[in-house]
């Protein structure tokens, strides 16, 4: 049996809620959280190369905080290699919202440092965006842009995320391109031929924070004080159009 002095403890909040990660576990407020786990096996049509493996690569803990429509989720991705492709998320696309804008989404890098890959359909091809995230750091994911978040380093990555309950998110292009339009390795970018790729650009944190006009410096704590804010990931015609 391994002692509990081996066992991976990490403090994300004392408030307004406790939380921490003990293992593959969440506590809020001393109890555990329910979660479901990706693994490598049910990653296999999403990879650069597939591989059969039963090992987590992310744990998902889904609703710890809630208001109204909204949710507060976190999800841990572990520090993995398949092949030479980091670990990452399965990737998916969010809906319209009744106002004819697709719902949009906020992220929080909580211990870690993260790769976002966003990207866009059009008639004339697939437009990408990466977002290199540090710790603390806050992420718009605006409407109309599919994503994948990758762990890009040996140190596993934890990360919040706001989003609406209203809908159900659209995995069928990852699932049909094999991935996202690039998969990222330990020889960086390698392009995923499946895909027409009209643009791609490189942008941090604050770069598309300030494109589309989105400030947080701490997610929880805003939309436990003041949730009103984060109105438009439900409403998103308020701040986009289409």
């Amino acid at each position: 049996m391994v002692s509990d002095i081996w066992r991976m403890v990490m403090k994300l909040y004392r408030e307004p809620l406790d939380i921490e990660i003990l293992d593959n576990q969440l506590l809020v407020n001393g109890k555990e959280h329910q979660h479901s786990i990706r693994t490598i096996d049910h990653m296999g049509e999403v990879l650069q190369h597939p591989a059969k493996d039963h090992n987590a690569l992310y744990y998902m803990y889904r609703a710890v905080h809630q208001y109204k429509t909204l949710r507060y989720d976190i999800t841990h991705l572990t520090a993995n290699l398949i092949g030479d492709e980091y670990t990452k998320t399965y990737g998916h696309y969010h809906p319209a919202a009744p106002d004819g804008v697709v719902y949009p989404e906020t992220y929080h890098v909580l211990s870690g440092n993260a790769l976002f890959l966003l990207q866009k359909k059009n008639p004339d091809g697939i437009e990408v965006i990466s977002v290199n995230a540090k710790e603390k750091e806050t992420v718009i994911f605006p409407p109309g842009y599919g994503h994948v978040s990758i762990n890009p380093t040996n140190k596993d990555l934890v990360l919040a995320n706001i989003v609406s309950n209203s809908f159900e998110s659209d995995y069928s292009d990852y699932k049909k391109y094999r991935g996202a339009a690039y998969y990222y390795t330990t020889n960086g970018f390698i392009e995923n031929k499946n895909y027409k790729i009209k643009k791609f650009e490189q942008l941090n944190a604050d770069e598309i924070n300030k494109r589309f006009e989105f400030s947080s410096k701490d997610l929880l704590l805003e939309f436990y004080r003041d949730p009103d804010k984060f109105e438009f990931l439900e409403r998103p015609g308020i701040k986009f159009r289409n």
